[in-house]
């Protein structure tokens, strides 16, 4: 298979994404591809300056930068994209090597009944060593190897004497003209021009072939006894007579004339046999384009064929892939948006390549194997810094994707209320209202009721819309935040402990919480469940926070990033050393 030259670059932010993440992702993207040269319908370039994103670490063609999510995406989230008109990113949910990244073979398509002649030549001429045998709809129904063909003709050697293929594939394996035409398909015995005219009148029924030289009575004989095939071989010496031939026409007797003696057919024979005859129909592994590297490998080594057909979402093989393919697969290529550390990232990321992060957050563990380019600022929102590269950059951007990206920021800055928002981000988000053409308040009214919209939802799916996990020594934690207007209801409240205490248990967390952030009342409910104890305490003790306790406000807490996260790593550290 040939690969375009375009590799794909996928932007992708955390895992259970929130607002920032996903626009980032998508925002990202257009610009990157305008920057690369690529048509993008929300972000143009005409400066012929070097941009201040360059392209990644040895690449020879553009690449195509293609937004990316590695889980589902919230309402909030849903409403600002419907809002200006964009689609959700592609679903990744694992970054590890697929079928689809590594350069397999194109595949040897042959049509169900097709002549193991044909099939024969075509595999010398491609160089193919396995045939794909499909039906008309080009579905696969079985595969032939180099193998099966050569078993076709030792059983030719071995004097085979009974047959069954279509008469026009006999037509090809003799090089034959078909002067007499009966029956479609021949299924019988085969008999040579050696026997007597009493021993052919016995044994000669209409399911047999004669294959005979100039020998014309044997040749009425044969008809008159309605023989379903007659071969006349050395036809440029002994033609076919007349009278034979119309004789063959009223009984339905196929006649082939062909220059090639009698020894000659008898070996070739086996030629004219339908590939689906020898053909592996039963068991045979084929894997899609979506399967992973690692999992093709072990079914392979399971299995004793070179190659398998690769599948496309049709259920019609695209390529051919075996052992040697695998060797070395290609890694994908990611940019990561709005996190940097590996355990909020998507599933896989140490088989990836990473070539940048953008990222307002501290820095965490992802290790690369190059230098690359870090963006890292202190301020409320990813979208933020993307609107800001696309300045220095020179990019335009469309309206729509103006307000997607102002959308963003007010999310992630609680319209610019939260501790971690700064002056860029208001800066950022009025700038892009203005070229969004919207009302910066308006919008932000829109956005706040989408994001403290909770109706309907489960428990498990509010803890989990917004959730990231985090490493302190030995200790992983889980934090997840919910943002409400006016609070939520004490059953609510219930359900979503037991959700946390679920989650941790299944998990194998140190502890789980959930910020339920009220923007009305400038402060965050927290539901906490945690396997020692002391770690409320150690946490938030000086709010007057007791052991034990598993539910508790923090006034003024909106912030995860730089409120209530910092005071858990920091209670954690403490408790690793205790």
């Amino acid at each position: 298979m040939q690969r375009s030259a375009a590799e794909r670059v996928y932007i992708i932010g955390h895992k259970n994404p929130d607002c920032d993440s996903i626009v980032s992702a998508v925002a990202y993207a257009e610009i990157k591809n305008a920057l690369a040269g690529w048509d993008s319908p929300h972000a143009s370039t005409h400066t012929t300056e070097e941009p201040e994103t360059p392209a990644s670490c040895g690449e020879t063609f553009p690449s195509k930068y293609v937004p990316a999510r590695s889980g589902p995406v919230n309402h909030e989230t849903a409403t600002v994209l419907e809002t200006f008109g964009f689609e959700s990113p592609q679903f990744l949910p694992n970054i590890h090597p697929q079928v689809s990244d590594v350069q397999f073979d194109s595949p040897m398509l042959v049509r169900t009944g097709s002549p193991l002649r044909k099939v024969w030549k075509q595999m010398l001429e491609t160089r193919a060593a396995t045939a794909c045998i499909v039906d008309e709809d080009g579905k696969l129904q079985g595969l032939a190897t180099l193998g099966d063909i050569a078993r076709a003709e030792l059983n030719a050697s071995a004097k085979r004497s009974h047959y069954s293929f279509p008469i026009k594939n006999l037509v090809s394996a003799l090089d034959a003209q078909l002067v007499a035409e009966g029956q479609p398909e021949f299924d019988g015995r085969v008999f040579v021009g050696d026997i007597g005219i009493d021993w052919a009148r016995r044994a000669i029924t209409p399911h047999d072939m004669l294959i005979v030289s100039d020998r014309p009575d044997l040749q009425r004989i044969a008809v008159e006894e309605g023989v379903a095939v007659l071969v006349v071989t050395d036809a440029h010496r002994a033609p076919v007579s007349r009278d034979t031939l119309e004789l063959a026409r009223s009984r339905g007797t196929s006649v082939l004339s062909t220059a090639a003696d009698t020894l000659a057919c008898l070996g070739l024979l086996w030629q004219a046999v339908p590939v689906d005859q020898v053909m592996t129909s039963a068991d045979v592994a084929t894997f899609t384009l979506d399967d992973l590297v690692s999992e093709v490998r072990e079914e392979m080594r399971l299995r004793p064929f070179k190659l398998y057909p690769v599948m496309d979402e049709h259920g019609r093989p695209t390529g051919m892939i075996g052992r040697n393919h695998l060797a070395d697969p290609p890694r994908k290529r990611v940019i990561l948006v709005d996190h940097n550390e590996k355990t909020q990232s998507v599933e896989g990321i140490d088989t990836a390549v990473v070539l940048e992060v953008i990222d307002h957050h501290r820095i965490g563990s992802i290790e690369t194997d190059h230098p690359i380019l870090f963006v890292n600022r202190p301020w409320g929102s990813t979208s933020t810094i993307i609107s800001a590269l696309a300045r220095q950059n020179k990019v335009t951007l469309s309206p729509a994707l103006a307000g997607l990206l102002a959308s963003a920021i007010i999310s992630d800055t609680l319209a610019f209320k939260s501790p971690t928002s700064t002056p860029q981000d208001r800066l950022e988000a009025e700038r892009l209202a203005s070229g969004a053409d919207v009302d910066l308040k308006s919008l932000a009214d829109l956005v706040l009721t989408a994001k403290t919209h909770i109706e309907d939802a489960d428990p498990a799916e509010i803890l989990r819309s917004d959730f990231k996990e985090f490493t302190v020594g030995k200790f992983k934690v889980g934090i997840g935040q919910a943002t409400t207007s006016g609070g939520f209801s004490s059953d609510l409240k219930r359900q979503l402990l037991d959700a946390t205490r679920s989650l941790m248990e299944d998990a194998g967390y140190a502890m789980v919480a959930l910020m339920l952030t009220d923007v009305a009342a400038d402060g965050s409910e927290i539901l906490w469940t945690a396997r020692d104890a002391s770690l409320a305490e150690r946490a938030f003790g000086h709010a007057g926070v007791e052991a034990g306790a598993e539910s508790f406000w923090l006034p003024g807490v909106v912030s995860r990033k730089q409120q209530f996260a910092p005071e858990i790593m920091r209670a954690l550290r403490e408790l690793e050393r205790s």
